[in-house]
């Protein structure tokens, strides 16, 4: 494969090569995503093999590509830039209040900073360049907050048809600290809260990167409470879709095409989006959805969640349903023991890698004074069980075109039900695509979540395939029926 990608300014000039053996129109999007994938596996993992490999993604253009000065600025602002604090503390950006002024409607951009990552360390003049920003959404209250995320602009040119489009990504399980939010620490890459001993790992960065080098623009929601003050309401599905959508707002001020992207957390939150764009955000030109492994039955993914690796979600979910619904608060108190009570509060501010190691693969009876599951003592409270009724998803039909996937045999967020959110989907006559690895059980009688976690790099490639395709127009080939 040859693939050259230099930096180079957005105006005018540009150095991209490309081998045309490797770019016909089937296969641009997989050579690019490979690309992606191998030059963020090698800056994150250091592997000697795969930086020779990708030198060309990821070095400047040779001089006469730029002007002296554009190199002179980007040295400078690669010089004096910070990439983001390691260590989590008080930042003004995420941290500061923000005048109740500019909280006057949804969807707008009311800060923003540089930040310098693994495409572009050099600056605006130059194709990749990010900066986080603060935006605003509505909670399911309909209190209109600052939300952090980042946007990134193309790494490419956009040689689809049509405008150039915009991806929101909607990020998959981090935690529920602000040290987890995916536009933290330095190069994004992750932060450390010491305090709370909670490890954020942006584990997905290389899929925005994927989608830049696309040349599509990107911009990635720590969704409400996740990087700013307050709480992060974790699968409450209607305020993850808020998120989304005014995301996409923010990023699109003048319009143009737009689609959701997202696996797990992620998943469930694009298809929020994609069910309430029309009523939420009619204005938004949405040409597609891609839902990976989405917790669209929050029941069965409780279920699912309870006594496996990644069992501490269900303390996320109820530590941000708690602060939004007094009343879910009040009904948690007879559920939980001391040990329970411990759970809770330990996994307020805590990253998905610090909570496995805490609470993964634990038997939840231990935490419940009822000595039941976590799952099922939760709902047998019917404040909890009404909330996660309303919020399953699969009632409104997505109006445009979406892809659902699961790897098969996912134990932690069941196959079964992602294929339902599909069947449901499809008798409300939307244009879907199912997507099934058929992955047969990594670790039979054990939920590690191996299954689970594969997708989130497996299906990449396709999904971002069937996305551009959309982009440029080509029909969808809906499944519906089959499955």
């Amino acid at each position: 494969m040859i693939f050259t990608c230099r930096f180079a300014p957005r105006a005018g000039r540009r150095a991209f090569t490309r081998d045309r053996r490797c770019f016909s129109p089937r296969s641009r999007a997989g050579t690019a995503v490979s690309a992606a994938a191998a030059a963020c596996a090698s800056a994150l993992l250091g592997t000697a093999a795969l930086t020779s490999a990708v030198t060309p993604v990821l070095n400047p253009a040779p001089a006469s590509a730029q002007t002296a000065d554009e190199i002179r600025n980007g040295i400078h602002h690669a010089a004096t830039t910070p990439g983001g604090a390691p260590v989590h503390g008080y930042d003004p950006f995420y941290d500061d209040p923000v005048p109740a002024a500019e909280l006057d409607r949804p969807g707008k951009i009311v800060r923003s900073q540089p930040a310098p990552h693994l495409l572009n360390i050099l600056g605006p003049d130059f194709y990749g360049y990010a900066k986080r920003i603060l935006y605003t959404s509505t909670t399911v209250n309909g209190d209109i907050v600052p939300v952090s995320g980042v946007l990134i602009e193309p790494a490419n040119p956009w040689r689809g048809n049509g405008p150039r489009p915009t991806v929101v990504f909607g990020p998959g399980t981090r935690g529920s600290g602000d040290a987890c939010a995916p536009s933290r620490g330095p190069w994004m890459v992750g932060q450390i809260d010491v305090e709370k001993r909670a490890v954020g790992s942006n584990y997905e960065l290389l899929n925005y990167h994927a989608a830049a080098l696309l040349g599509m623009r990107v911009v990635v929601t720590d969704y409400i409470g996740l990087g700013t003050p307050g709480a992060h309401t974790y699968v409450l599905h209607d305020e993850e879709a808020h998120a989304m959508l005014d995301a996409a707002r923010a990023a699109t001020p003048n319009g143009g095409p737009v689609g959701f992207w997202g696996y797990s957390q992620g998943g469930g939150a694009a298809a929020a989006a994609a069910e309430q764009a029309a009523t939420y955000a009619p204005e938004l030109d949405v040409k597609a959805t891609y839902a990976g492994a989405p917790p669209a039955d929050l029941l069965a993914t409780m279920r699912g969640a309870d006594n496996s690796s990644i069992t501490a979600v269900l303390g996320y979910a109820l530590n941000g349903w708690q602060a939004r619904y007094p009343e879910i608060k009040a009904a948690l108190g007879p559920v939980f023991n001391d040990r329970g009570r411990e759970f809770l509060a330990s996994t307020a501010d805590a990253c998905m890698a610090d909570s496995v190691l805490r609470w993964g693969l634990r038997d939840t009876r231990a935490l419940t004074a009822s000595s039941k599951n976590l799952s099922e003592a939760i709902i047998e409270r019917p404040e909890i069980r009404t909330l996660i009724d309303a919020q399953q998803l699969g009632h409104l039909s997505p109006s445009s075109p979406i892809m659902i996937s699961t790897t098969g045999n996912d134990d932690v967020v069941p196959s079964s039900q992602v294929v339902q959110l599909a069947r449901d989907h499809c008798a409300l006559g939307a244009d879907v695509t199912l997507y099934d690895s058929s992955l047969p059980p990594l670790t039979p009688g054990l939920k590690t979540g191996a299954n689970h976690a594969v997708g989130v790099y497996a299906h990449l490639g396709p999904s971002m395939q069937w996305m551009v395709d959309r982009f440029n127009g080509v029909p969808n080939i809906s499944n519906c029926g089959t499955f």
